[in-house]
Order: C-alpha cells, then sequence, then structure tokens
C-alpha cells in the first residue's frame, strides 16, 4: 500500500480513526448496514499520480472533434487555468489547447491565465504573455504574439501543474490557487530573461476573429523596477454570432521576484505601447529563473491584488504546486479504487483504467469556476439597455454595477439566515445536466449548492435563469432551459442548501411567463406559438429540450418542502404541476407512430390541430442518437414504437451490436460523429441511451454496451475523448459509466444500474460510504448475475438515492454470460413524467424474504 500522504490543509478532514497495524495505516471500519468498508477507506490515496491533463487535446479519429480541454495549471473549480493557448482550426482547440495525438512537436501563440475546459467556442485566453530570450517584436501585422515552438518530449503535466520547454531556450512552469497563478521561467542565459505581454489579445482576438481589441480598451502598469504589473485586458464575447453580445473585462495585479534590467537609450524594451511591452529582467548566471505571481479579478485591479495577497502572500513556487496537488488528492479521494493503493502491482490495462477514470474525475472537479473575489465582490450578470445588436468590434467592454455574495441572504434548510460564500461561473448547462451536475451534488455538494446559488443570484440580476454562463454574460447557443435541469438534477441527488423559494419563483416564471427573460435571452423562445400548438414546427431536437425543460420544472416544484411550495411567491398548484407534466408528454407531437421516428412538423394551417409531419433537425447529432434523449419518457416510447423487442433492434443498431452480445463495435462505430445514424457518443444527446436496454428488457446489454463504449471509445491517449468535454460533461459520463450507474432522467433522484468496472471501489458522499464489489472484473465477466443492497437481494436495474444516500454496500456477482437478471417485466423501471422514481420498479419495491 502506498504511504499516506497528508494534505497541509486537508488531512484532519479527511482521516478518520486511523490506526496503526504492524507497519500498515488503517482507518476503522465504517459501517454500512449489513456492509462495511475496508479498513484502509479512509486513508488519502496518491490519486494524482493517475491524471494526465493532455488526454483529449487531440482531434478524435471518428469524430473529427478534440475534447477541446487545457493542460493548464487548475486547482478545483479554480478561476484560473494557467498554460498555453495554441492555434486552433474549426472548431478544435477552443479550450486553448490543440496537437496532434502523435506530433513530436507543436506551436504556442502565448500563455494565458483564463481558459474553458472542453468547448466547442473560443473565449477567454485572458493576460497573454510569452518568455523569450530575445527582444523580438511584441506582434506582427496580424495582431498576433508571435508563435513559439516546443517538442512534446519537454512537456509534462498534471494536476495543479504544467511545464514546457520552448524552443528559444526558455522552460516554462506553471501553477496555481483558486484565483491566481504562479509563472516560473528559466532562461538559457543571463542576457535573455524577456518577457512579453500584450492585453489586446486573448482566445479571440488572437485567431484573426472579429473582435479585435483596441489600445484604448486595456491598459498595463509597470513599475519602474518592474516587480509589479497590473492592468485591464479583455475577454472575448462567447460562441458570437450565437452566444453573448457583450465582451468582458479581465483586471490583474503581478508580482515579479527581479528588477528589469537597465537598458540602452532609445531602446523600446522596458516600455508599454498600445497595452503591451517586452521587458527583460535582470538575471544572473548563478539564478536564471524569473518568478512571477499574479492574481485576476472581473472587478479591479485592487481586487486582483487582494485576491493574490490573500491566496499566496509569501508561498514559493514549489509551495503552491504541492498545495495544488494536495488540493487535488483531497478532491479525487472521493472515488477511491481499491486497486489504485497499490501501483505496483497494477497491469498495463488496469493502469490505463485507472487514469481514464481519475483523469475524468479531475475533469469534472474542473468547473464551474470561482467568479467572485475573496471580498465576496463579483461583476453583475444585469447588462444595461438598450441591448446592443451586435458585439463591440473593437473589444470594448460594457461598464456593469459590483455585486457581493452578502447582498443575497436567504433561509437555509435548517431555518438560519445567511448568504453564500463564493458566486461561480462557466456553466455549460446543455451538456452538463445530463450528468455532472448529479456527480457535482455527490461529490462536492457544498460547492454544488453554491453553483446553484450563483444561477439564482444570476436571475435575480439578469431577470430570469441564464442559459450558458461565461463570466457574468448570458448565450443561448443551444436550445431548451437548461438550467431547470440542472437545479431539479442537484437537488434531487441531495443538494438543497440555496435560495429555494427565489428559486421556486424563479422556475415557475421560466416556464409559465412568457416574457421571462435573463436580459435579452428568452427563458422559453416562441413561448406563445409553443404553448399554443405544443411544438415548434420544424424542430425536433429543440422540441427534446423543451419538453426535457418542462419535465424538469414540475419536478423542482414538485419536490420543493411544503412550506416552499406555499410561499406566496412561489405558490405552485396541483393543476400547474400537471400542466407541466402534460408539455413533457408533448414529444408524442413529433413522434411519427407508423415509422416510430422523431420527426418535425409543419406550422398547423387549422387552429388547434397538428401540422403536417416533416423531416427532423436534430442539433449536433441525428434521430437514433437524440430518440433515447428524454429519459422520462422511456415506457412510453419504447410501447408506442412497437414495444421491447422493437426497441432492443432499434438499440442494438445503434450501437452495432448483436442480439447475442457477441459483435465487437469499432471506433467509427461508437462514435461516428454528427451525422451518424449509429452512436455518436462524443456528444451529449447519446449519453442515457446505453441504459435504455433496462426498459426493454435486456439490461444485459447494457451491461455490455457500456463496457465496449469505455474499452473502444476512450483512451489515455491524446485523442483518447470521443469530443468535446463540454466543462466536464462527457468525462461525468465516464465517471458514472465506470461506477456502474447513470442518471437517466435527470431531473430525478435515481440512476440507472449497469457493471462497476472495478471489482472494488468507495464513493464517499460526504461521511458515508457507498461501496460497490463485484465478484470479478469487467473486463473479463461483464454480465450481472445477481445483485445484493447491504447484503439484501436487489433484483432491479433502477436504484432510487433514497436508498443511498445513508451509506450502503452494493455487491454484484458477475459472469461471463449473459443472465436474466432484472429482465422481467414485473422488473421494468419507473417511468413516466409524474413517475414515482423512488421505487425501484414501476410496480415498487418486491418484498424482503428472511435470509436474503
Amino acid at each position: 500500500m502506498l504511504p499516506i500522504r497528508w494534505p497541509r490543509r486537508a488531512a484532519a478532514a479527511l482521516v478518520v480513526g486511523c490506526l496503526a497495524l504492524g507497519g500498515q495505516t488503517a482507518a476503522a471500519t465504517v459501517g454500512t448496514g449489513n456492509g462495511a468498508v475496508p479498513p484502509h477507506h479512509r486513508d488519502v490515496l496518491e490519486l494524482t499520480q493517475y491524471v494526465d491533463p493532455r488526454i483529449g487535446t487531440s482531434v478524435n479519429p471518428a469524430s473529427g472533434y478534440a475534447g477541446n480541454v487545457n493542460a493548464g495549471a487548475q486547482v478545483p473549480f479554480g478561476a484560473v487555468t494557467f498554460g498555453p493557448d495554441m492555434p486552433r482550426r474549426d472548431f478544435n482547440g477552443s479550450g486553448g489547447y490543440l496537437i496532434g495525438a502523435d506530433a513530436t512537436s507543436g506551436s504556442i501563440n502565448f500563455f494565458s491565465l483564463t481558459h474553458l475546459s472542453g468547448v466547442g467556442c473560443p473565449g477567454q485566453g485572458a493576460v497573454a504573455m510569452m518568455p523569450r530570450a530575445t527582444a523580438a517584436p511584441l506582434v506582427n501585422g496580424s495582431n498576433r504574439v508571435t508563435p513559439v515552438g516546443f517538442r512534446t518530449a519537454t512537456e509534462s503535466a498534471s494536476p495543479g501543474y504544467y511545464d514546457v520547454g520552448l524552443d528559444n531556450g526558455v522552460d516554462a512552469e506553471f501553477t496555481a490557487t483558486q484565483r491566481t497563478g504562479m509563472a516560473r521561467f528559466t532562461f538559457p542565459d543571463e542576457d535573455a530573461g524577456f518577457l512579453a505581454l500584450d492585453m489586446r489579445v486573448n482566445a479571440r482576438a488572437n485567431q484573426g476573429g472579429t473582435v479585435q481589441v483596441k489600445p484604448e480598451n486595456v491598459s498595463l502598469e509597470v513599475s519602474d523596477d518592474g516587480r509589479t504589473i497590473s492592468g485591464q485586458t479583455v475577454a472575448p464575447a462567447f460562441c458570437t454570432p450565437y452566444g453573448t453580445k457583450w465582451n468582458a473585462p479581465v483586471y490583474f495585479h503581478a508580482e515579479l521576484d527581479k528588477p528589469l534590467q537597465a537598458q540602452a537609450e532609445g531602446s523600446t524594451v522596458n516600455t508599454v505601447k498600445n497595452g503591451g511591452g517586452v521587458f527583460q529582467y535582470d538575471l544572473t548566471d548563478d539564478d536564471r529563473t524569473l518568478t512571477m505571481k499574479v492574481g485576476i479579478s472581473s472587478v479591479s485591479a485592487a481586487n486582483a491584488k487582494l485576491n493574490l495577497d490573500t491566496e499566496n502572500p509569501d508561498g514559493s513556487f514549489d509551495e503552491v504546486r504541492a498545495d495544488a496537488d494536495a488540493d487535488w488528492n483531497e478532491r479525487l479521494n472521493t472515488v477511491q479504487v481499491d486497486r489504485a493503493a497499490d501501483p505496483g502491482a497494477l497491469t498495463a490495462k488496469q493502469r490505463d483504467d485507472l487514469v481514464q477514470l481519475y483523469t475524468a474525475l479531475y475533469r469534472v472537479f474542473g468547473s464551474p469556476t470561482v467568479y467572485s473575489d475573496v471580498n465576496g465582490d463579483f461583476r453583475s450578470m444585469r447588462a444595461n439597455e438598450p441591448y446592443p445588436g451586435g458585439v463591440d468590434a473593437t473589444g470594448g467592454v460594457e461598464q456593469r454595477p459590483v455585486a457581493n455574495v452578502a447582498d443575497y441572504d436567504y433561509t437555509r434548510p435548517d431555518g438560519t439566515t445567511g448568504s453564500y460564500g463564493t458566486q461561480y461561473t462557466s456553466f455549460s448547462m446543455w451538456d452538463t445536466y445530463r450528468s455532472q451536475a448529479q456527480l457535482l451534488a455527490l461529490l462536492a455538494p457544498k460547492e454544488s449548492a453554491e453553483m446553484m446559488q450563483s444561477l439564482v443570484v444570476d436571475a435575480q440580476q439578469c431577470g430570469a435563469f441564464p442559459h450558458w454562463v461565461d463570466g457574468s454574460d448570458d448565450s443561448t447557443p443551444m436550445a431548451g432551459d437548461n438550467a431547470l435541469p440542472v437545479l431539479a438534477g442537484a437537488r434531487e441527488f441531495g443538494v438543497d442548501d440555496f435560495d429555494l423559494v427565489t428559486a421556486g419563483r424563479l422556475v415557475k416564471q421560466s416556464v409559465f411567463d412568457p416574457t421571462s427573460s435573463c436580459n435579452d435571452r428568452a427563458s422559453m423562445a416562441g413561448a406563445e406559438q409553443y404553448l399554443r400548438d405544443g411544438y415548434y414546427p420544424g424542430g425536433s431536437s429543440n422540441n427534446i429540450e423543451r419538453y426535457n425543460s418542462d419535465r424538469a420544472a414540475a419536478a423542482f416544484l414538485a419536490g420543493l418542502p411544503k412550506d416552499v411550495r406555499e410561499d406566496p411567491s412561489v405558490a405552485v398548484t396541483d393543476a400547474e404541476l400537471d400542466a407541466l407534466h402534460d408539455r413533457a408528454d408533448w414529444w408524442r407531437n413529433i413522434f411519427d407512430e407508423s415509422t416510430g421516428t422523431i420527426k418535425a412538423r409543419k406550422a398547423p394551417t387549422t387552429p388547434g390541430e397538428l401540422g403536417e409531419l416533416a423531416t427532423g433537425s436534430f442539433h449536433e447529432s441525428t434521430e437514433p442518437n437524440y430518440f433515447w434523449s428524454f429519459g422520462h419518457a422511456w415506457s412510453d416510447l419504447i410501447e408506442a414504437s412497437g414495444g421491447k423487442q422493437t426497441a432492443v433492434e432499434r438499440l442494438n443498431r445503434l450501437f452495432s451490436v448483436d442480439d447475442e452480445l457477441t459483435a465487437t463495435p469499432t471506433l467509427r462505430q461508437l462514435n461516428g460523429g454528427q451525422e451518424s445514424q449509429g452512436l455518436y457518443i462524443g456528444n451529449e444527446p447519446s449519453h442515457a441511451a446505453p441504459w435504455a436496454y433496462n426498459w426493454a428488457g435486456k439490461p444485459a446489454a447494457t451491461q455490455y454496451v457500456v463496457q465496449q463504449i469505455m474499452d473502444v471509445a476512450f483512451t489515455t491517449r491524446r485523442d483518447g475523448l470521443p469530443g468535446n468535454d463540454d466543462m466536464g460533461a462527457t468525462s461525468s459520463w465516464y465517471v458514472f459509466a465506470a461506477l456502474g450507474m447513470f442518471p437517466t432522467v435527470a431531473s430525478e433522484g435515481g440512476v440507472s444500474l449497469s457493471t462497476p468496472q472495478f471489482p472494488a471501489t468507495t464513493v464517499w458522499l460526504g461521511n458515508k460510504p457507498l461501496r460497490l464489489t463485484t465478484s470479478a472484473d469487467a473486463a473479463t465477466a461483464p454480465f450481472i448475475q445477481s445483485a445484493r443492497l447491504d447484503g439484501v437481494d436487489y433484483p432491479g436495474s433502477w436504484l432510487p438515492m433514497s436508498k443511498v444516500r445513508r451509506g450502503v454496500e452494493l455487491s454484484y456477482t458477475l459472469g461471463t454470460e449473459a443472465s436474466q437478471w432484472a429482465a422481467a417485466e414485473a422488473l421494468t423501471p419507473p417511468s413516466g413524467s409524474d413517475g414515482n422514481y423512488d421505487k425501484m420498479t414501476a410496480l415498487g419495491d418486491p418484498k424482503k424474504s428472511s435470509g436474503h
């Protein structure tokens, strides 16, 4: 077993009753009903060794999309990701990093402190800099920082740390705290200590986009000795023309450990011009390093300095790096795989499985990101009116009021009144509502609660729940009102410490008030027509997203405590809930019974009647994938499309498997891209589909298919993510799949079961352990023969969260042949917009006989 490493700030919280036994360290056994956690499972395992932040930085050969993650230095949920910005192409490289999977070299445009992880549109890239060995010009005629090459052999990345040896001879290292970054540049000789900065450059301006930042919209102030640098740069509007209309300010304050070197008269080195400059620092032959620490803020350079003084007043680079590693280790230890404790005993396949799991978990904990400063200040989401018709082409920013977390008191579940601690941003909710919101609620409930409160506060500022949040702005690159399933999913998975009264009022507003909007972004686009006809003409996937939003609103409102539901500002009635459940079933309006497929409808020609069926329109995917993207209706959908056997045949085609479950699908078959009629696991609409077999009466196929997808579509290579990670959404799919479960009904508190990837895993739900064990390795025996929950037979494939929160042991007997476990008609999982998901099956729990 590995020696225990005690994080400086986390050890006391993590260790429970450790006992030294014969040279080994063991924790006191934690009871879980009839099961128990093995003695070592409250120790802190060394798990950061299994994370490779470069997985997903190359284009996947099947889907044609990269993970778009950044390999830079970040702490959990940190505002800062200090790392490289490389040339991007098409929709690849939007996270700032893109390189060939087998490339031996690449180029870096600049390093910056902010990145959006896994997204499809460029954004952020704030506070651009590049260390140099000569006083080369800062920019060329295209307003781009001059790129510098590097060799992949000189690069390394781990949680909280990034290092690269540049072709100019400089070694660049980066680490971070939540709101600050730290760089250590080692130069080839004492006269080579040049550092270039340009505040006009960001992730869009650098790509020749429409946002070319003018000098008057940025600032750069350098002290006489060069030891302090501060100013303002611009984060570009996100995902234009579909996204935000506003650029955003990013303020910074940096401190360096060496002074500037004196320059000859007439030199342009060490001077600021147009928001940029090249600065030469005074190195010695004995010390060729230059260390910079820098804080950022959305409010002011003074707040950036406060963030720096608070989070990193005097830490050395190595100390900050060690703290970042410890923070990550603490987070990763919420999921403890037994075999991770002994890396020396692992086979190559077993190690790869651990690397994939913990790298995915690392990405899940990467966003949403901290937005408020240490004093609680943050830039408001309330935009000025009238709203601009387009993005300011000069890279200008809109002046906004400053808000503070202390301004938003609410009543907590325990009856006390107070405010929340941190405002969060970077909400990619069309992507994350399907699984990441639920996973964070399980593994990071405190942060999840503050994220939900952040959405409530955003809505109070801009008028309604936002859709896709970058900085302090909302955008609508995707359909649906996806804050609603995020809120419902988080609450159903145990998070309720946020302003439920205001949230309830705003949810009700979103679905019943056609004028509801966040700034200029409507909660329900085309509300009058949608509510009149029950669908959007010509649309398919946008209708599905709307039905999911309506279903989530019903679940959230129905699940509110009685006193909240009776609050005059919420006052939701049974009739209103029934109306939302009816709207969630409007999928029938775009269902073609003659073909058993989802289509579109034309606008009605006769009031009160449905228009003609038409060819479907599906955003970023196809009908076979979107067919399974509204899990609340699976039983009715299966019946309407011809019954369970027809559903199994449809699923078999989707996953390219045979009825005997012996076929081994290829990467192309499992990740065929946006136009594929087979599976496209690289985008979120398909993510729940493997578990649909549980409703179709063939759970063994779910068990087989999930294992095939994990083995084939995910790898430890740079191209090992099947598509954009979308702020941790794709990674959360992998984590849930590895645990043998998935929240197929995103707005309900339960999971569909499959085979856990590892023979023994403990998932820590606060202080409560969910212990998952199997009799064999799923790689060789993927089929569940039987299951027991705390020693009692568990014959169904749906697990309500109410059975999990107390801490349980779920154990499986596995085999090499498919079984009939959970396949009986009576064991069909619950379904329906108003179904009871707190039961194992649609019929309720079976009787428990003695001796089981």
